[in-house]
């Protein structure tokens, strides 16, 4: 026996633990790699609104009707609270931790929770896309804009009630991810759930769960129609019990047409090229023509596929541009305007189908470094999401910018509630311009940094 042999008989670990311990270093750099990608993104969502900033503004439903429900109704009767048509499990469950800390943190509360959680979405997305799209550079433009949208800032960014437009998206993934980890496979049908659960909306998703469960059977197949199932049933309870459609105050516009013509306008004509950047170019184009430079980058992108330059997943682009159709359409349709907080969720989902078509080809006859020719499209593609990023960035933010600001709306309701007659103060919250306020009880405003009152 040779004395490598011995030393393979007698030691057999030393050769083993080698591939264990490269593996598992790897998996702890991806994981840091991905809490300070999660972290800056935080960061970065929370200091782009300017003047008085997240951390001092309240968005209107998060005062108006998840903070001020929490502090009137216990937890659940609040979660079978429908407002504007439905239920929100989601908010309903975030702002009863916010009520855990002091009322003069729950500004800064708010944002970075809100900030946190449009993070964690993209970071799952990111993650659940994996399969789909192979390449870093198209994982990253998918996922990006949901944590940093460059469309509907004014009602999107750092709140909870924007959330559920964020999990529209997100539910897309959750629907076609397959993950071979059991606690994996639970996260994606919780998530659906909770999607679900703050906007029945996304039970769009539905026939492509149970065509997933038609193609993958077992628990593995089953898991995202079940938790789209369930997550409809919470909504019926809504629906059934407390009256909840005829809460949506709204006038509906059912007109597919109109729909998706707006759809071409504010889908695909920023998808990958906006006003705000033509704005920061220089004027590449006259302004209000930005639409025809995103046309023509889609048509390029189209053009690319067909030819075969990369390698597109047909399935994939196929699917995405359905449901962003469909989920524009029926959200604008619904809604009876073409809301900017619409645009955001179908542009991810074009997004997808333009990473798709850009998927560098496999086995390609090219040698470094002319092989790199081939991925160009793909980090073009993420090169346009952040330019278009850097350009909406703290970009048509007034609506939450401008206040009012929560800690002087605070010290005035300190003031109303020095006379001991008063039992509560109303204080005004994001926008200023509109009619938007909430209802504190005076004992909570004395006792606003009670985390930090001395001890008797």
């Amino acid at each position: 026996m040779s004395i490598a042999d011995e030393v393979a008989v007698r030691f057999p670990s030393t050769t083993a633990t080698a591939p264990r311990r490269q593996t598992s270093t790897k998996k702890n750099l991806v994981g840091i790699v991905g809490v300070v990608a999660t972290l800056a993104a935080v960061a970065l969502s929370v200091v782009r609104t300017p003047d008085f900033g997240a951390t001092d503004t309240i968005w209107a439903e998060d005062g108006r009707r998840f903070y001020q429900g929490t502090l009137q109704h216990n937890f659940f009767d609040l979660l079978f609270t429908p407002y504007n048509g439905y239920l929100h499990l989601v908010p309903r469950v975030l702002v009863e931790i916010v009520r855990i800390f002091p009322l003069a943190w729950a500004a800064v509360v708010i944002a970075i929770m809100g900030a946190l959680m449009a993070s964690l979405c993209a970071l799952l997305v990111y993650r659940a896309s994996a399969r789909h799209l192979r390449w870093p550079a198209l994982r990253i433009a998918v996922a990006a804009p949901v944590a940093l949208s460059y469309v509907g800032q004014q009602e999107l960014a750092n709140n909870f009630a924007g959330l559920h437009l964020l999990l529209l998206y997100v539910a897309f993934w959750m629907v076609i991810w397959n993950p071979a980890r059991r606690s994996l496979q639970l996260l994606a049908a919780f998530v659906l759930f909770a999607a679900v659960g703050s906007d029945p909306v996304a039970a769009l998703y539905l026939p492509l769960a149970i065509l997933r469960y038609r193609t993958v059977r077992g628990w593995r197949g089953l898991f995202p129609a079940a938790a789209i199932g369930i997550g409809l049933a919470f909504q019926a309870v809504g629906i059934v019990l407390r009256d909840t459609l005829h809460s949506r105050a709204v006038s509906p516009h059912y007109d597919p047409w109109w729909a998706t013509d707006h759809y071409f306008q504010a889908v695909i004509g920023q998808g990958l090229y906006t006003e705000q950047l033509n704005e920061r170019l220089g004027n590449v184009v006259t302004p209000g023509d930005a639409h025809y430079v995103a046309w023509a980058f889609g048509a390029a992108i189209l053009a690319l596929a067909l030819a075969r330059v990369t390698q597109p997943n047909w399935p994939l682009i196929l699917v995405a541009l359905v449901h962003s159709l469909l989920l524009f359409d029926g959200l604008v349709m619904q809604g009876g305007n073409d809301s900017w907080r619409y645009e955001l969720p179908a542009i991810c989902l074009f997004l997808v189908a333009v990473a798709g078509a850009l998927i560098p080809r496999e086995g390609s006859p090219l040698r470094a470094p002319w092989k790199v020719l081939k991925a160009i499209p793909a980090f073009a593609a993420l090169a346009l999401v952040t330019l278009c990023i850097f350009a909406g960035y703290a970009q048509d933010m007034d609506w939450r910018g401008n206040g009012p600001s929560f800690a002087a709306q605070l010290s005035q309701a300190a003031q109303t509630c020095r006379d001991p007659h008063v039992t509560e103060a109303e204080i005004k919250v994001a926008p200023a311009f509109a009619a938007w306020t909430m209802t504190v009880p005076c004992d909570l405003v004395r006792a606003r940094n009670g985390f930090f009152e001395l001890s008797p």
